[in-house]
């Protein structure tokens, strides 16, 4: 294959849907058909089956959740897909161009996505500061992974749903037991 210059049609079109986004805008607030119907993509994409989706309803939960040990299965699924969405990307594009515009995107949405946690937090009250890092770094890692999966030519339903439910105002904090805390984890 051919290396070939990265689209940046794709990227600048990416970027317009990371700025519009409503992050963390939904935190606490009651799930919507496609608030639940984006979880439930995201688990089946990652071979998880049909789970119980349910949300947080504050930060002081969302940490507990995070602090709390469960199943790493959907984790290592999301990083096998990234990695291969990395080699499919890295085959595609040459690599210091594909790594310099990940780079920017992740860190442009970084900014972003802190500031609109540290208001969500402020909004809601209860939050450790140490969580709306992991908050605004969980957002940049979808995108991240989204990016990725986009220059990669390679639909990615995991990420896709993932980025939907970040996009929506939530915080997906992860598969609990049998059940995906995460997608409904808007606290």
């Amino acid at each position: 294959m051919s290396v070939a210059p990265l689209p940046r049609a794709v990227l600048d079109s990416f970027r317009t849907e990371v700025k519009a986004a409503s992050w963390f805008a939904a935190l606490g607030e009651p799930l919507t058909d496609g608030d639940r119907a984006d979880a439930v993509a995201y688990a089946e994409a990652l071979g998880l089956g049909r789970l119980a989706v349910d949300r947080v309803h504050d930060w002081p939960s969302a940490e507990w959740l995070l602090k709390t040990p469960g199943p790493s299965d959907w984790w290592d699924r999301e990083d096998a897909l990234r990695k291969a969405l990395l080699a499919e990307a890295e085959a595609r594009f040459p690599e210091r161009a594909l790594w310099t515009a990940l780079t920017e995107l992740t860190t442009e949405a970084g900014d972003l996505v802190h500031g609109k946690a540290a208001a969500a937090a402020a909004r809601m009250g209860s939050a450790a500061p140490a969580s709306i890092h992991v908050a605004a770094g969980a957002a940049a890692q979808a995108v991240h992974q989204l990016a990725l999966a986009r220059l990669a030519g390679n639909e990615s339903p995991p990420f896709e749903s993932k980025f939907h439910l970040f996009a929506a105002g939530r915080w997906p904090l992860g598969v609990v037991g049998s059940s995906p805390d995460f997608s409904n984890h808007h606290l």
